[in-house]
């Protein structure tokens, strides 16, 4: 298994339990050299836990160890037994942890032995068996066992809470476990912008200490759930986040998860099921949108379209329903969402932030949410409306100004619209630091379409390219910008590009009509625009 040979410190990486071929691997003193194939795997558990171990404080080493021996036990199960019936996959995975466990049997060191404690402690039910047996054994004659080895994976789960942020971004449950030595919880953060996925996991510190730093914050409720509710809010976001390809979870969310799911399948009580969300029917969406264009006067032309475009969004692509405000989802919506979905002019985009702030003014009130992150909310429209002036079309697309197409009514990926291109994959994530709010909105949102316009119209090759001028651009050049709508920006971009590279005029396939044609706009804007880049800008040739 092979993400990487070498961490970020530079050690070898969790990632990296089975050793490259002809990398030795020394026996422990004093053991006779053992060919079986658990020796060779059972010296890069052994290295693993120890880079681990002496990476935190001494009081956190029994739960490091658990982690560390939980995470190479499941991606143990991955790699050595992955496929097959059910059958072969038990025997196989029988003999190995049977083999494994005899081999640490025989061994006399503390480290071993720190490694077998932490297996038969974690291993599920093909293991347990002789992995215990082994611990046994060893355990009546091991000299001088730390007291810390005994309390691996003996904690004891005393109570739960699950804290909610009030404009539904998300939710933390806390499992509190109670320790004498080191009483910790284990907290898990579910994003629901993402879909109720399990994004971050990891180890804090006592829960009260958590709960004043909850309450000291504020914006969040706090209520105190059973064990086995909590279990079952996290194993159903656990679900979520397995539905993912390439899930955007922390690093702690990869080590910690082989720890938080070996203590929540060991509870004594089942875990209950969180109850089903609720759906809303397209008559209820029509209902709130005629609700709330009766309590709002003076509404641009389009407004019943476009909130229920927010409610759409809202509903079937996070959870928390539609009625949530919240600056992120603001974000969302505007920068990613919705110029994916929707292709429109600028009369159409320039009456979304005025009917998207007073969705937002609407849906606070009927829920009572406090003033302040309603403002926040609102403000973040005028942050992120430069994602919709990017995304604008310089000609109408339907028969008259303002109307708008969908591009896919199927596409539920923000970055369907990326993959889709062969080859072309996904854009790369601009450098926004050292940027206000709106120059990191405006490139994140410009950058991103250089890219795309550029793979799209002259080829991957000079895709990236058009994504560091676009950087430039905003970087090197911000007052540059109100010389031009934004839309033009990446198209007076592409239309740079084909000139320097010599792809348009006698003979070849381009011309400057053409290209004009395909990027939506005129030759003299085109040219005109490009030749502010060339004037204001140091482009290499």
């Amino acid at each position: 298994m092979t993400k990487s040979p070498r961490g970020r410190d530079g050690r070898r990486s969790h990632l990296r339990l089975v050793p490259d071929p002809g990398e030795p691997h020394g026996p422990t003193a004093g053991v006779d050299v053992d060919t079986t194939p658990s020796v060779a795997v059972l010296e890069t558990l052994l290295e693993t836990l120890s880079l681990d171990l002496a990476a935190v404080p001494a009081a956190l080493h029994p739960v490091i160890a658990e982690a560390s021996v939980a995470r190479s036990a499941s991606m143990l199960a991955d790699q050595l037994w992955p496929a097959g019936r059910p059958d072969e996959i038990g025997e196989v995975e029988r003999f190995f942890w049977a083999d494994a466990a005899r081999v640490l049997a025989e061994r006399r060191d503390l480290e071993s032995f720190v490694l077998l404690t932490s297996l038969a402690r974690t291993v599920g039910p093909a293991g347990r068996l002789p992995l215990q047996r082994a611990h046994i054994s060893r355990l009546r004659t091991q000299d001088e066992v730390p007291e810390w080895v005994t309390r691996i994976a003996g904690f004891r789960l005393t109570s739960a809470i699950v804290s909610e942020d009030i404009t539904g971004d998300g939710l933390s449950v806390v499992l509190d476990y109670d320790d004498e030595q080191h009483p910790h919880t284990v907290v898990v953060f579910i994003d629901n912008n993402l879909g109720a996925i399990v994004k971050d996991v990891f180890v804090g510190p006592p829960v009260d200490r958590v709960l004043e730093a909850y309450q000291r914050g504020g914006r969040v409720t706090i209520r105190t759930v059973r064990p086995s509710t909590a279990a079952g809010i996290i194993l159903q976001a656990l679900g979520e986040t397995r539905d993912y390809d390439d899930p955007p979870v922390s690093e702690d969310f990869e080590f910690f998860t082989g720890l938080l799911v070996n203590r929540l399948t060991q509870l004594p009580e089942r875990p209950i099921r969180p109850p089903v969300r609720p759906l809303l029917s397209p008559r209820q969406r029509d209902q709130l949108v005629e609700e709330f264009l009766e309590s709002t006067p003076a509404l641009p032309d389009d407004a019943a379209d476009i909130v229920r475009l927010w409610i759409d969004h809202a509903v079937d692509h996070t959870v928390g329903g539609p009625l949530r405000v919240s600056a992120v989802l603001v974000e969302l919506f505007l920068a990613h969402w919705l110029p994916r979905k929707v292709l429109a002019d600028s009369t159409y985009f320039d009456a979304v932030p005025v009917v998207v702030k007073a969705w937002l003014r609407f849906a606070g009130d009927r829920t009572q949410l406090p003033l302040d992150a309603i403002d926040e909310a609102v403000d973040a429209v005028d942050v992120w409306q430069p994602a919709l002036e990017a995304a604008a079309m310089t000609d109408p697309v339907g028969s008259k100004p303002g109307e708008r197409v969908f591009l896919d009514d199927t596409t539920n990926d923000l970055e369907d619209a990326y993959r889709a291109l062969a080859g072309l994959g996904s854009p790369p994530q601009p450098d926004l630091r050292g940027l206000d709010n709106s120059q990191a909105a405006t490139l994140s949102v410009l950058a991103p379409h250089a890219w795309l316009m550029a793979g799209e119209t002259l080829g991957t090759a000079y895709a990236p390219d058009a994504f560091d001028i676009a950087e430039r651009l905003v970087r090197d050049a911000p007052d540059l910008l109100a010389k031009a709508r934004l839309s033009t920006w990446p198209r007076a971009i592409v239309w740079l590009l084909a000139h320097r590279h010599r792809l348009v005029g006698p003979g070849e396939t381009l011309t400057p009509y053409a290209l004009a044609t395909d990027l939506s706009s005129s030759p003299a804007t085109l040219r005109k625009t490009a030749k502010l880049l060339t004037d204001t800008l140091i482009l290499p040739l």
